[in-house]
């Protein structure tokens, strides 16, 4: 059923939220499960001690948003622009058996996930332009599709992570945990750019810029 959002009530279960424009607002202290929220506009919204489980968020805008120590599991973006969002402000398990979140067609731009362990996290045919992945630990996450202009990857796990058919990533193999993990030809290429070696014998007119 449809709802409206109140501080004042402290859980939320099974319930659709839809066209809310709540920005600057201040929410603390309340769990939402198994809900949806579809076409929000949530920009600068704090979202303070708060709990999402088994929730998804469709065509939102959560812009700048706050989640100081609210939690995350199993919660879905899709068609969402979520700007500059730090993620390590959010209360996270020391031990993640899947990542707890998953983007889809995003804009996630301007946003930090710096030192958290968030393996197989999804960030799929998303635009990712200067996101910080620093000391992160994504192990086996699927990139695939996904633009990472300008984006941070030093001293990143990347073990098993799949960039099949990502484009524009800057990441430096002797900085970086890149065992098995997927790339495609031709942005693959851009991995020995931190060798300073040169190429011979290759048809630059062939690849993407």
């Amino acid at each position: 059923m449809k709802k409206t959002l109140s501080n004042k009530q402290e859980n939320y279960d099974g319930c659709e939220f839809t066209d809310l424009k709540l920005t600057d607002q201040t929410f603390e202290n309340i769990n939402f499960d198994n809900c949806s929220f579809k076409k929000c506009i949530f920009d600068t919204v704090k979202f303070v001690n708060c709990e999402f489980i088994d929730c998804e968020f469709s065509s939102c805008n959560l812009n700048l948003l706050n989640i100081k120590n609210s939690r995350f599991s199993d919660v879905v973006f899709e068609h969402c622009t979520m700007l500059g969002i730090n993620w390590a402000d959010a209360r996270w398990p020391q031990i993640n058996l899947t990542s707890p979140i998953k983007f889809y067609e995003c804009n996630i731009s301007n946003s930090s996930f710096f030192e958290l362990n968030l393996d197989e996290l999804v960030i799929e045919a998303c635009k990712a332009h200067e996101v910080d992945f620093r000391e992160a630990s994504v192990t086996y996450a699927n990139f695939t599709n996904t633009d990472f202009h300008n984006s941070l990857f030093i001293r990143t796990k990347l073990t098993g992570a799949d960039f099949t058919e990502a484009i524009n990533y800057n990441i430096d193999i002797t900085m970086n945990e890149i065992k098995k993990a997927k790339f495609s030809f031709p942005e693959v290429v851009a991995l020995l750019n931190c060798l300073e070696i040169e190429i011979v014998g290759l048809d630059s007119t062939s690849f993407r810029h």
